[in-house]
């Protein structure tokens, strides 16, 4: 711990890319209120709490469940947005000098807002393959869709670290 206090207490500013990606997510979480708050009055009062592994709905919750999307999307968002303001504090593999705090800083920030992003997209889809199915318009989830956002994950954190790497 005493080596991060004596790390640069750099902030390097917000590129663009993260602008858009800030962007995004807040209109992501933005959709996923406005989802629950359209389909509330359409939804039965049991809706598929679980998908089975044949995409089916396994296990049902009550309506009121579907509130937690929007609101776990909301806590994600500003919980992760907080955290990506302290990158200074973050563990990194190598050491983080005057040289390359910034770079290393926002390399860090990118990744975590990025992440954020993908958490709350499958929040998204979630929610939305819930309402589908709940509504009968469909009959269970593309675990494609899952799987591709899980992978972009993975890939991120990959990319990352090579890029994270190079900048030492």
């Amino acid at each position: 711990m005493h080596e991060r206090k004596r790390r640069p207490a750099v902030r390097p500013p917000l590129s663009p890319l993260e602008i858009g990606i800030e962007i995004v997510a807040l209109a992501s979480v933005a959709l996923s209120i406005y989802l629950t708050v359209q389909a509330w009055a359409t939804l039965p009062a049991r809706i598929p709490g679980h998908f089975g592994l044949a995409g089916q709905p396994d296990a049902y919750s009550n309506r009121s469940d579907l509130l937690f999307y929007p609101i776990f999307s909301v806590i994600a968002y500003i919980f992760i947005t907080l955290l990506s303001c302290f990158t200074r504090f973050f563990n990194y593999p190598w050491a983080i000098t005057e040289e390359n705090a910034a770079r290393q800083y926002r390399l860090a920030r990118g990744l975590i807002n990025w992440l954020k992003l993908l958490l709350i997209w499958m929040l998204l889809y979630g929610e939305w393959l819930t309402i589908e199915v709940a509504t009968q318009q469909a009959t269970g989830p593309g675990a494609l869709v899952f799987i591709g956002l899980l992978l972009c994950m993975l890939l991120s954190t990959a990319v990352y670290i090579v890029a994270a790497r190079r900048a030492r």
